[in-house]
């Protein structure tokens, strides 16, 4: 599946039925890949998060797609390679950081508008799925903003809106590790 228009969100069921989420894709992001190449049935499960337009591919067409145009091939192989680059360093944060310094990185990867020193972000997904995609808990996301903020490196907003008061001292926050 090749995401046309909004967004996606990748996740994994456990057997006790709680979600992880694996990743979000938008416009020109797919999914579905590993099954065409491996045969493998997929394990991950694809929820809209907002409208949301698809191209699908049956298995025969996409792997002849890509036999008659190996750049096809190449540029997904190239994004499947990001994604493993994403998941060891993901892995690695897990197991060497603590809750506050994984979002203290994730705050400082998203699309910000700056005013007057001040970097402004908005959380793209809701609170409890941003806890699970930095592999935590909701309440536990929760102290790490208030812990954030009470150092006034972060301040919440409205809705989803952090600003972040001091992107240096956030920064060193990540590279502590």
């Amino acid at each position: 599946m090749v995401v046309h228009t909004g967004r996606l969100k990748v996740l994994r069921r456990s057997a006790d039925g709680s979600e992880q989420i694996i990743r979000m894709l938008g416009p020109g992001d797919f999914t579905g890949e590993g099954s065409v190449l491996t045969g493998r049935r997929p394990q991950d499960s694809a929820v809209a998060v907002d409208e949301t337009r698809l191209c699908v591919f049956r298995h025969e067409d996409l792997e002849r797609l890509v036999r008659e145009h190996p750049e096809i091939g190449l540029r997904m192989l190239a994004t499947v390679s990001t994604r493993l680059f994403d998941a060891e360093q993901r892995l690695h944060a897990l197991t060497s950081r603590d809750v506050e310094s994984r979002l203290a990185e994730y705050l400082l990867g998203l699309p910000s508008t700056w005013e007057a020193g001040v970097a402004t972000v908005t959380l793209p997904l809701a609170k409890k799925d941003v806890a699970s995609l930095l592999d935590t808990t909701p309440e536990s996301l929760s102290r790490a903003l208030k812990s954030l903020a009470g150092r006034d490196l972060i301040a919440t907003g409205p809705g989803r809106s952090v600003a972040i008061m001091r992107p240096e001292r956030l920064q060193e926050l990540v590279d502590e590790v």
